[in-house]
């Protein structure tokens, strides 16, 4: 309700401001507080300043009951000459039911001057309950289990500037997971089937990664491409619980349709797979746990299909409503396929898709509220970010 509230809200305002502001000039919502006279004013002082700062709080469920309040803050800046330097971004997102549910994730994306340098690192923190419908691409509804745990993040890469678009760089990827406990399973747990009987895991291992990122803003990407190659190596020299490999590719590509009205044209597909040794079964590929920045798929609930390998595959078309910028709209579709475990074979596919909606949320940024509604078989739910989802 909280939820629902809070977008109409905003979907009222808007629209209700949108008929009083019809000329083409950028408008975000800070733009609907002031008049027009103050707007420019204000305008002028939010243009000079060095960092722009955009902030959704929201409400949403929680895997295992309740409701978990969110406070998404990001931070976008340039560390270097704009005109050729990308934007920089700072992620904060903390989250709490006010009883034994909380979290706190910090993403931070920072373009060196010139793009010599790209740190990107992910940190997460969080009591994280999570349903579990075991392995494979069509493990049945009604085989669902609740496992729970404390889990800490730690990600950290550091790329350097090969040559024109292309970077390459090595990091650390840091996964522990505590308190694990799962309940709610009809007749054997997940875990149990596993085979897997640990109170605690982790995955501790060095990252290879190549990079190609033609974008320019990947908050709000409207063109260019992106592409991610990493091999992550668990070693138990570096404390994980099992020695094991894995490679993980991420493209990316955007159209830009229309340069009077932002219509952009994204595609995004990604390949996940364990190459080989024993890996802990909350750190298999599995849907919402794709190791890289952004969200992938919307209509899913997290972690409904896992295995030894992941293909992933979506479309969305983005389209501008008003010429002030101030409102969109996008249409979107997902297929995924987890392999039959311990296979590569991908025998079954899964479908997801939906729509939402667009609100400018900073024009100097050019960060949107996004609201979409996406859905799958026998589930949907209402996915809410700041900036695109990939």
């Amino acid at each position: 309700m909280t939820r629902s509230l809070l977008i109409a809200l905003i979907l009222g305002q808007c629209i209700e401001t949108f008929a009083q502001i019809s000329d083409s000039t950028d408008v975000d919502i800070v733009d609907l507080l002031f008049s027009k006279k103050k707007r420019e004013a204000t305008s002028k002082y939010r243009s000079n300043k060095k960092v722009h700062f955009s902030l959704l709080p929201a409400a949403v469920n929680v895997p295992g009951g309740g409701k978990a309040v969110i406070t998404a803050v990001n931070a976008a800046f340039y560390a270097g000459d704009p005109s050729v330097t990308n934007l920089s971004n700072v992620y904060v997102i903390p989250y709490t039911n006010f009883t034994n549910r909380y979290g706190l994730y910090v993403r931070p994306n920072i373009w060196i001057h010139g793009n010599k340098f790209n740190l990107m690192a992910d940190y997460r923190i969080a009591h994280f309950p999570q349903y579990s419908w075991g392995l494979g691409g069509d493990s049945p509804e009604w085989d669902r289990s609740l496992i729970d745990s404390d889990y800490l993040r730690l990600y950290q890469t550091a790329l350097f500037k090969v040559f024109d678009h292309w970077f390459a760089g090595i990091g650390y990827y840091f996964d522990h997971r505590w308190g694990i406990s799962e309940t709610e399973y009809v007749g054997e747990g997940h875990l149990s089937r596993y085979g897997e009987d640990l109170t605690s895991t982790t995955s501790s291992g060095v990252t290879f990664n190549a990079v190609y990122d033609s974008r320019t803003n990947a908050i709000n990407p409207q063109r260019g491409a992106y592409i991610l190659f990493t091999v992550r190596r668990n070693g138990d020299w570096l404390g994980s619980t099992y020695s094991n490999s894995s490679l993980f590719i991420d493209g990316r590509k955007y159209f830009k349709l229309s340069n009077q009205f932002d219509r952009v044209l994204a595609f995004r597909t990604y390949y996940w797979t364990v190459l080989q040794g024993e890996t802990p079964y909350l750190d298999l590929p599995a849907t919402n746990w794709a190791p890289a920045t952004g969200i992938a798929s919307r209509g899913f609930q997290t972690g409904r299909y896992r295995s030894n390998a992941m293909l992933y595959f979506e479309g969305e078309q983005r389209f501008q409503l008003t010429a002030n910028g101030l409102l969109g709209v996008v249409a979107f579709v997902n297929i995924a396929s987890t392999s039959e475990f311990d296979t590569q074979h991908f025998k079954t596919w899964q479908t997801g898709g939906g729509f939402g909606i667009r609100i400018k949320m900073n024009k100097y940024s050019d960060t949107n509220i996004a609201v979409d509604l996406a859905f799958s078989n026998n589930y949907w739910g209402v996915w809410l970010n700041i900036g695109e989802v990939f």
